[in-house]
């Protein structure tokens, strides 16, 4: 399988955004040891024009990296399913990536969540002409080297995996999920309704919590937005599950099918993809809001554009969460009113 089109895309996409970055943090290493923002000589000029270029270089790594993450998601739950012996959907094609696939795909979580981050402040630091942020977003930037570099290693490991084993099975690692002590065998005790109940229900705080950071940014600070971010991780988890045993059910018409890739699939119409797509946009925006809620504190030169941003995001926030309730109810609901009962 190391040879598929889709796995030499994301091969490319890795290396075109690993030499991207690679010059862009090249400069930074030059630009950050001189930064002198109080001056304005010819040398501060040239450094200021070499960031806006380091800054142009990592909006095409973000998108690259993005680009890869989406190529990496439809080769596991489309694509590579044929090349894999006994695999069925995703399940079987992450248990034949081992361990690597796992990883590869958090890791990607992680470098994006980071670079989105990053933009978030180097886009506020844009709003200013002396740049007070220069140096931490920087920093910020730099700090995605190690990741972008494990994540395309654990790549190349996972895909170096795929044939080291013989078939695989889909369903045995769900009910090996399902009977095993632990956390896994007491979370598949909680009901669909649970799950269901649980994640509309804290959707509504979210939504409510994301107008008032639109219409009051100025209230918050990093404290609240750093714990509003912190418990909109715990929610985005429950809402996972609830995708897996509440809607999934209801899309795939089944009675009980917990598997998130199967959402991916081409007869759901991309389903998986807007709906999770949702939940990681909620987060970044989530981690966007406690960023910009600290520059507006900690940095005042910087704090109109910060407590703008602060505003923006809670607006995002509460847009996306809205939605993603609305599309995930929508198969529950139309299932009532076709056939006037639940799936039991």
């Amino acid at each position: 399988m190391t040879g598929h089109p889709l796995v030499l895309a994301i091969w490319l996409l890795d290396l075109t955004a690993g030499a991207i970055y690679l010059a862009a943090g090249f400069r930074l290493l030059t630009i950050l040891p001189r930064w002198q923002p109080e001056t304005s000589d010819s040398d501060q000029l040239r450094r200021e024009r070499s960031l806006a270029l380091v800054i142009y270089q990592g909006r095409w790594v973000l998108g690259l990296q993005i680009v890869a993450l989406g190529a990496l998601v439809v080769g596991i739950s489309n694509s590579w399913v044929a090349h894999v012996p006994g695999a069925m959907c995703g399940t079987g094609v992450l248990q034949a990536l081992g361990p690597a696939g796992h990883q590869t795909l958090l890791l990607r979580l992680l470098t994006l969540l980071l670079l989105y981050c990053w933009q978030v402040v180097a886009a506020i630091d844009g709003q200013r002409p002396d740049m007070p942020l220069a140096l931490s977003h920087g920093r910020l930037l730099l700090l995605a080297a190690p990741l972008l570099w494990f994540s395309t290693w654990r790549f190349g490991q996972a895909m170096g995996a795929v044939h080291a084993q013989g078939p695989v099975s889909c369903c045995s690692v769900l009910y090996a999920q399902v009977a095993s002590p632990g956390g896994p065998a007491t979370v598949a005790m909680i009901t669909p309704r649970t799950w269901a109940a649980l994640c509309f229900g804290g959707a509504l705080p979210i939504i409510v919590w994301g107008c008032f950071q639109w219409r009051r940014p100025g209230r918050i600070g990093p404290l609240a937005a750093g714990l509003a971010a912190g418990l909109l991780l715990p929610w985005i988890g429950v809402a996972v599950m609830a995708l897996k045993t509440t809607t999934a059910a209801y899309l795939l018409e089944v009675l009980s099918h917990p598997c998130p890739w199967c959402l991916f699939l081409r007869e759901q119409r991309g389903a998986g993809f807007v709906l999770f797509g949702l939940l990681a946009f909620a987060a970044a925006e989530g981690v966007a809001g406690f960023a910009a809620a600290v520059i507006g504190r900690r940095y005042p030169p910087a704090a109109v554009p910060a407590w703008a941003r602060v505003a923006l995001a809670g607006r995002r926030l509460c847009l996306a969460v809205l939605l993603f309730a609305i599309l995930a109810a929508a198969p529950v609901l139309l299932w009532r009113l076709r056939f006037g009962g639940w799936i039991t």
